[in-house]
């Protein structure tokens, strides 16, 4: 039942991806040399609009990094997982209402990037609750069923890994954002939890 363990994971560094945009030189460029002077402060709207994404994000990613199997028996494995998805599926859920909430005035492309999120989040749930419900339909008294049914919900979480990075838009690649993001407390959050997760002891069964 390790395999169990890893998923979580997986979903976790796709949701970090997709909460860093513009973190990347293009190839063949260099970073701007520093400069003595101190950078202008971003603007408030960009920081609570970045936040706001960020803040939607942690509903599920925050579970999601925090999961922990029961790997005493394959039943209590199963059981865990099951709780674990519904648990992400109802943040997910809620993930979707706070999007309603993102001032997008500030921020050129914004409501582009609101919209591609939502979009994002309902194709999230929608392999999530699929994936439950092929747990929740399962024989548990029949290993191999069992074990087949771990198996294609591993693929179907595995196949979140290829979504398209909601906040991949053009007027969100910019140093302002970046600059953005790192005053945003909700995207620090975000980055701490998952930072706590790579760095805990790995789970034995």
């Amino acid at each position: 039942m390790r395999r169990l363990i890893a998923v979580p994971a997986l979903v976790t560094a796709l949701v970090l991806t997709a909460c860093t945009s513009g973190q990347q030189q293009p190839a063949g460029t260099s970073p701007a040399p520093t400069t003595p002077t101190t950078a202008a402060a971003p603007d408030p709207a960009k920081v609570g609009f970045v936040g706001d994404l960020c803040d939607a994000v942690a509903e599920f990613v925050v579970p999601a990094a925090g999961y922990r199997p029961d790997t005493s028996s394959q039943t209590a494995a199963v059981n865990s997982y099951k709780t674990q998805l519904a648990r992400m599926s109802e943040g997910l859920q809620d993930a979707t209402e706070n999007l309603n909430d993102v001032n997008t005035a500030a921020v050129p492309d914004g409501q582009a990037a609101v919209n591609d999120m939502r979009s994002a989040f309902g194709q999230m749930k929608q392999t999530v609750d699929s994936a439950k419900s092929k747990l929740d339909s399962v024989d548990m008294t029949n290993q191999q069923a069992v074990a087949t049914a771990v198996q294609d919900v591993n693929k179907q979480m595995a196949s979140l890994g290829g979504m398209k990075n909601p906040l991949n838009q053009p007027a969100l690649e910019t140093p302002e954002m970046e600059q953005a993001a790192a005053q945003a407390p909700e995207c620090q959050k975000i980055k701490q939890v998952i930072a706590n997760r790579a760095t805990a002891p790995p789970t034995t069964s």
